[in-house]
């Protein structure tokens, strides 16, 4: 058995087990690795594991690799990345302004603020703009794509679903009351829909007002979590695609762990903020080989 030291970190209780690569190997089967440690009951528990990487990028501080609670590999985690951005800074690999690297993307990344004693921050980064929708073998140029799922009935939907892409893709559905909803019923069966080859991330959204919204999130190979930074991202892009959400102010984005803040400029850039916080570190036992992850 062999120990590896971690960082457990959250963003509105969406949390992770960090591992530092900076100073030490990383296992060799990460994704063995983040399905035993994620597990709740047997393990310390968590939404996933995250690698905490030397740059590739000259202009970037530190890379990210974000591995769900399934050990599939994801391609953006706002919450993670936030976190990931405290930890940059608080141990002095950067200031309050940086890049940084995920799945080839630069982040443009601000800390607002920042309490190194109690190991908490409040952290904006740039998401980037909307992708052109990917569904199985068809395309759209668009930032949203029209969704209708054979099968699925959902309660109170106020307009046809959509389908958006932040670098990871997410299906968003506008409803009358959050409460109607039979979330945990629905939630799987849409992430492994037919129409979705490599899955999808669910959010289900009760608009509020035009810059205020609930949602509750079914994340593609973590089931709930009590937030998603991409997913708040998702949601106001749909929300501004339909009418139901103001672009041109931030938006509050009500989940179930905490609030963030989306802005999305006349460029279609979005920001995501909000808070990031340690839990505690310790290490976990393993069997596994170790090297450093490419």
């Amino acid at each position: 058995m062999t120990s590896w030291a971690f960082i457990k970190m959250h963003g509105c209780g969406n949390d992770y087990l960090f591992l530092d690569g900076f100073s030490q190997p990383v296992p060799d089967d990460i994704s063995s690795f983040a399905r035993s440690v994620s597990d709740r009951h047997r393990s310390v528990g968590s939404d996933g594991v995250v690698l905490m990487l030397p740059p590739v990028h000259p202009e970037a501080v530190g890379r990210m690799r974000m591995f769900n609670a399934d050990g599939s590999e994801g391609s953006l985690c706002g919450n993670a990345l936030r976190c990931f951005a405290m930890w940059l800074q608080q141990s002095g690999r950067a200031g309050t302004q940086f890049l940084m690297e995920m799945d080839g993307r630069l982040i443009d990344t601000t800390i607002l603020g920042s309490d190194v004693q109690q190991r908490r921050a409040n952290v904006r980064i740039e998401v980037g703009t909307p992708k052109p929708v990917s569904m199985g073998t068809a395309s759209n140029a668009a930032c949203c794509s029209p969704v209708h799922l054979e099968g699925i009935h959902v309660p109170g939907l106020r307009v046809t679903a959509l389908h958006v892409s932040m670098g990871n893709p997410h299906t968003v559905f506008f409803v009358d009351d959050l409460e109607e909803v039979p979330f945990h019923e629905l939630g799987p069966q849409i992430e492994k829909h037919s129409a979705f080859p490599d899955r999808t991330n669910v959010e289900f959204v009760q608009v509020l007002g035009l810059q205020e919204a609930r949602v509750r999130v079914w994340e593609r190979g973590s089931g709930e979590t009590l937030a998603c930074g991409s997913g708040a991202c998702a949601v106001v892009v749909a929300g501004v695609a339909a009418e139901l959400l103001n672009q041109h102010q931030p938006t509050t984005v009500h989940m179930a762990g905490g609030d963030l803040q989306v802005f999305m400029d006349q460029n279609l850039q979005v920001f995501l903020e909000g808070p990031a916080e340690e839990c505690c570190r310790g290490t976990v036992q393993w069997p596994a080989s170790s090297r450093e992850q490419d």
